[in-house]
């Protein structure tokens, strides 16, 4: 015999009294807890079905874990095994309620969305945090969606009787004009019809409150579009009233800081973010002027490596620079004619280094890094123009700067005999 589902007589059902019929070991992971599949006579246990979740609860003192349906019998999924005979079973009413509020406020919202403006709703998902369904209408507007929402809100605060029936095709077909359902059954016998008193009637299995104040409120909180369809995603009940707590508690704390009322925060955030733009555009002219003024400054300070004339700019810092500022600096450093510029910078934790030539010096700056950067412990690369990298023996920074410029004298030394040669030989 099927499982006979109490759920459909009272959603609001809690305890219940049942004949355990069935208790085999669940298939599982291997390195999951063991699981049980646990088939009774009759259960208030809803499974999962039809985009609402499967309750959580007892049954004999076991946790139920999870609900599934299979032909025509509900497995309840339990942590510890249960033996066979009579058993009590007690359901998770909070979850249970929360999801009655939740599915009933998506057959409004829903039908409120079709009422107005014809769209159907062709998917449904109930998340723990917020529900969304899915429109056939590439887009909606601000305007569309808060009228849907006030129409939902109003057949909450009107509280209409909401009743669940069973039909058969023929039976519906006679009784019932198509026109009124918002979709058509798919099944052809023991169909169930929800019907929220003249406003709302479609097929359901599952379940829903008794009158439509019991969902409190309903509330959209975003729409996104995705492949041609809208989604809508939004929140009913005491997930609203969660949703507008800290909402209001963030809106309170953010008017606080800036001294306003929260209805003139849009308005402040605004201003401020002028005044930010405005900020960083003279942040970003002082920096330049800074980076010209400190590369000037370092250039002027550095003595060229030998007879060749290479200026070699080096400097390790200890101020923790990022990246983007040591290349920053060595790019103004080597507009300079016949310049290398060898900058490093540490935190006590990790260094970065940036090698850098002008272009009419002939030293590859990626194979020297390579030389360099075992010395601190790090990795990094470029081009034979500038490179740049890392390493977590901040420590030997200095050293490493030191090396980097003393081959830079060998090379340039080097270079310079080579020219000498080539003169020699003609």
């Amino acid at each position: 015999m099927p499982t006979k589902r109490l759920y459909y007589d009272d959603p609001y059902l809690r305890d219940f009294a049942c004949q355990v019929l069935r208790c085999e070991p669940a298939v599982r992971n291997s390195h999951s807890a063991p699981l049980y599949e646990v088939i009774t006579d009759v259960t208030a246990f809803y499974p999962n079905s039809g985009g609402q979740p499967s309750d959580r609860g007892t049954m004999a003192g076991a946790d139920v874990v999870d609900v599934i349906e299979r032909d025509d019998d509900i497995v309840h999924i339990t942590s510890t095994a249960i033996p066979l005979g009579p058993a009590q079973g007690r359901i998770d009413i909070e979850r249970r309620f929360d999801h009655i509020q939740q599915h009933s406020g998506q057959h409004i919202l829903s039908g409120a969305f079709a009422s107005l403006f014809g769209m159907e709703t062709v998917g449904f998902h109930l998340g723990d945090e917020y529900v969304t369904i899915d429109l056939n209408a590439p887009e909606i507007s601000h305007d569309q969606w808060a009228a849907a929402e006030r129409l939902a809100c109003e057949v909450v605060f009107q509280n209409r009787p909401v009743r669940a029936t069973f039909w058969d095709r023929d039976a519906l077909s006679g009784a019932i004009d198509p026109s009124r359902l918002r979709k058509l059954p798919t099944r052809t016998e023991n169909i169930r019809l929800v019907d929220i008193d003249g406003f709302d009637l479609t097929p359901c299995g599952g379940t829903h409150v008794r009158a439509s104040g019991e969902v409190g409120l309903i509330k959209i909180t975003r729409t996104e579009r995705i492949r041609g369809i809208t989604r809508v995603e939004f929140v009913c009940g005491r997930r609203a009233l969660a949703d507008y707590r800290w909402k209001n508690q963030v809106a309170y704390e953010a008017a606080a800081m800036l001294s306003v009322h929260a209805r003139d925060l849009p308005e402040s955030v605004s201003r401020l973010q002028m005044q930010l733009r405005d900020s960083a555009r003279q942040l970003e002219h002082a920096l330049r002027d800074l980076y010209e003024y400190q590369a000037a400054a370092m250039y002027d300070g550095a003595d060229p490596a030998g007879p060749s004339g290479i200026r070699v700019v080096s400097w390790a810092s200890t101020d923790g620079h990022d990246i983007g500022y040591l290349k920053m600096l060595a790019h103004k450093i080597c507009e300079h004619p016949s310049t290398v510029a060898l900058l490093g910078s540490s935190n006590g934790e990790s260094a970065h280094v940036v090698f850098e030539k002008s272009h009419d010096v002939s030293i590859d700056m990626a194979k020297l890094l390579r030389e360099v950067l075992p010395a601190v412990d790090g990795k990094g690369g470029g081009t034979h123009q500038i490179a740049q990298g890392g390493g977590r023996r901040p420590e030997k920074l200095p050293y490493a700067i030191s090396m980097a410029a003393s081959m830079i004298s060998k090379a340039a030394v080097g270079i310079e005999a080579e020219t000498a040669a080539s003169a020699d030989c003609h």
